[in-house]
């Protein structure tokens, strides 16, 4: 069975990782921090990465923590509309458009790789320093000690060692 290492516990390679696994593809999770904790500001998730989150059966649980905008309006200095954009359903999308913390978000995809994938299946103080590919896999060299794998997946944001 191919096995994959994501590099980044964050909203990108926490859904990675729950993708795989939907699809029978085993992977671990290497974070840099020591504790994933609900950090950041509020998001908008547009429609297509709602209909993503349904699609890994987190859409109620999504929707619980989520508010919905129907619409996006702008206006001048004086108050006076500009324009408006139907959003999500009332925009013709199949599903809502979501605006959600940040961290609530990564807590709640957190909790489903650890149900889903194991309670070791995201290793924290496991920051990716270096790695070496073959035509065996990847070998990651990380701050917790080296781990092996088929694939390598870079989701470590702006500054990726991948």
């Amino acid at each position: 069975m191919t096995h994959v290492l994501i590099a980044g516990g964050g909203i990108g390679g926490l859904t990675a990782a729950l993708t795989l696994h939907a699809r029978g593809v085993e992977s671990t999770v290497l974070e840099r921090a020591s504790q994933l904790r609900p950090l950041g500001v509020g998001i908008n998730l547009l429609p297509h990465a709602v209909s993503e989150l349904y699609a890994l059966d987190l859409g109620d649980e999504l929707a619980r923590k989520a508010v919905a905008p129907t619409s996006i309006s702008y206006y001048d200095t004086n108050g006076e509309l500009l324009f408006r954009e139907p959003r999500g359903i009332d925009g013709g999308y199949g599903y809502p458009q979501y605006s959600v913390h940040r961290g609530e978000l990564q807590m709640l995809l957190l909790s489903a790789v650890r149900d889903r994938l194991g309670p070791n299946s995201v290793r924290t103080g496991a920051e990716l320093q270096a790695f070496d590919g073959s035509p065996d896999g990847v070998r990651a060299r990380t701050s917790a000690g080296d781990v092996t794998a088929d694939v390598l997946v870079g989701a470590d944001g702006i500054h990726s060692a991948v």
